[in-house]
């Protein structure tokens, strides 16, 4: 039996993150079970006045971020964006359709089923938005899971036509909204991401499929007397119950037909079956997605304000309950990203969260932009050259040599490779190894000057192979068979990588090679 809502509930949202700290933490491993709830009140009535503002913030705007973008770079920029913005919130997709939990999640299912793919970037991620005060919200995938639906017996969708578990159009599993071992695996995985310290769970994919072949899925479990809807508003209202009592908010995303349907097309979700159970509804009002002919538009995307502001007056119409509107945020212009945002400020929403599947919102951070009159700089991840040039000269050691000799005035690097003694690793034995060691902004001035392009975001791995690729080229060295021949480049003209070695820079190379003191590898 999962634990029911208790008589503190209502009151309990402001103390979320307090109780987080001491219920579940050091008060949680010292009192008994059975004496939380008495804990739980004292410290209500105690301690109410003091923990007044905390909870949901009153405007939540944010960006989603998909979790193979969680690097260092991507939050750095949403981190930096979020300051010049007013941005305060970020959506951490989490749990995919696929099933992978990208957290170090020690749910015996999970790891059963080979779901656990945690690679420590959401933790990571996760405490650096909460030192820089960013609303931190985990996206969950709910029913959408070919894991689980696979590998776990008896929880999966059938295809009634050969007996397998059926698919989507995608080639998707999906497990069974009816059955309550599907819902208890989900609340646990929540109990996990609560404790982990976010501040909201966000249900996706919270309904029945959409698509694929829907006539051919057969139920291996249903629920007598309950129609697709109250299956999906019963599942909520359980997990309002489990969810509640830890100090979370609770939001759903939902269709953006949603807003204008009232029977649940197919889908199970109807409105008046969610609000009760959740803070916050999310509807995916992406105008381009709207059919054609809808209001009469042939073509709807053409007319994103509009959409926005007509769904959420037809929102608000039918309930109270706090909307936060997903924005367009791929495809469409920055003009076209703020029209969306007009169209909710109309209704008098302010909250709202962007949505890019892939992550780049450089068109949104234009948009802010342009409303507050302004130009955001760019986001700086390493030195740039012209701070470089007051360094002087800069030696890299390996274990015998000089592998890299950077005179930053002249705009001069020579490198040279490091036959690797026996049983000592090959850190500077590949030429990729020896041009890791060059500053990143000189990479960047390189590959700009050769017109190579790449990414905004590009990692360094990334640039050290493309420079890497340009030396193999211009000396004709296979970089398998690399001797410690040096090879020299002037990043300030040419850009050309060659064996020839101006001489003032042999005679500082040698005079430098017996140096015992090594420097720093940028």
């Amino acid at each position: 039996m999962q634990p029911s809502m208790n008589c503190y509930d209502a009151i309990l949202g402001p103390l979320a993150s307090f109780y987080r700290r001491c219920v579940t933490g050091f008060w949680g491993a010292i009192v008994r079970p059975g004496l939380k709830s008495l804990v739980m009140a004292v410290l209500v009535l105690v301690l109410l006045p003091d923990f007044a503002g905390a909870g949901l913030p009153e405007t939540v705007r944010g960006i989603y971020l998909p979790a193979n973008r969680l690097t260092s770079r991507r939050l750095t920029e949403a981190i930096h964006y979020a300051r010049l913005a007013n941005l305060n919130a970020a959506v951490v997709h989490v749990k995919d359709p696929l099933g992978r939990l990208v957290w170090h999640s020690r749910n015996p299912i999970a790891l059963s089923v080979g779901a656990v793919a945690g690679n420590g970037s959401v933790e990571r991620a996760l405490a650096l938005f909460k030192e820089n005060r960013i609303w931190t919200i985990a996206k969950i995938d709910v029913f959408s899971d070919d894991l689980l639906a696979r590998n776990y017996p008896g929880v999966g969708l059938e295809d009634n036509t050969h007996g397998g578990v059926w698919q989507d159009r995608n080639g998707l599993g999906w497990t069974n909204p009816f059955d309550k071992r599907v819902w208890a695996y989900i609340l646990d995985l929540c109990r996990e991401l609560a404790a982990m310290g976010f501040d909201e769970l966000q249900f996706d994919y919270v309904r029945f499929p959409s698509d694929g072949r829907l006539a051919s899925i057969r139920y291996p479990l249903v629920q007598t007397g309950v129609s697709r809807a109250r299956c999906i508003g019963n599942f909520l209202s359980q997990a309002r119950d489990v969810l509640k009592p830890l100090g979370v908010v609770v939001s759903v995303d939902i269709f953006g037909l949603t807003a204008w349907k009232r029977d649940d097309f197919g889908v199970g979700q109807v409105l008046e079956e969610i609000v009760p159970f959740v803070d916050v509804i999310c509807p995916m009002l992406y105008p381009s997605h709207f059919p054609p002919g809808f209001l009469g538009w042939k073509t709807p995307g053409d007319y994103p304000e509009k959409i926005m502001a007509l769904s959420m007056a037809s929102l608000k119409k039918r309930t109270s309950r706090s909307i936060r509107p997903w924005i367009q945020g791929f495809w469409y212009t920055p003009g076209q990203i703020r029209a969306q945002m007009d169209g909710a400020a109309s209704q008098g929403e302010s909250s709202w969260a962007v949505w890019n599947p892939s992550g780049n919102y450089s068109p949104l951070y234009q948009a802010l932009a342009r409303s507050m009159d302004t130009t955001f700089p760019e986001p700086v991840f390493y030195p740039a050259l012209g701070a470089l040039r007051e360094k002087g000269v800069n030696l890299v050691h390996g274990s015998r040599s000089i592998v890299n000799l950077t005179d930053y005035m002249g705009g001069d690097t020579v490198l040279s490779l490091e036959r690797p003694e026996p049983g000592s690793p090959a850190r500077f034995a590949s030429s990729s190894g020896v041009v890791a060691t060059m500053d990143e902004a000189i990479l960047d001035r390189i590959l700009s000057m050769r017109k190579i392009a790449y990414p905004k975001l590009a990692t360094k791995a990334r640039k050290v192979m493309l420079v890497a690729g340009l030396l193999s080229e211009d000396t004709g060295i296979d970089p398998r068979r690399m001797d410690e021949s040096p090879v020299h480049v002037n990043w300030n003209q040419g850009c050309v990588f060659s064996l020839r070695v101006p001489p003032a820079l042999r005679k500082l190379l040698g005079a430098r090679h017996h140096l015992s003191r090594k420097a720093e590898i940028p």
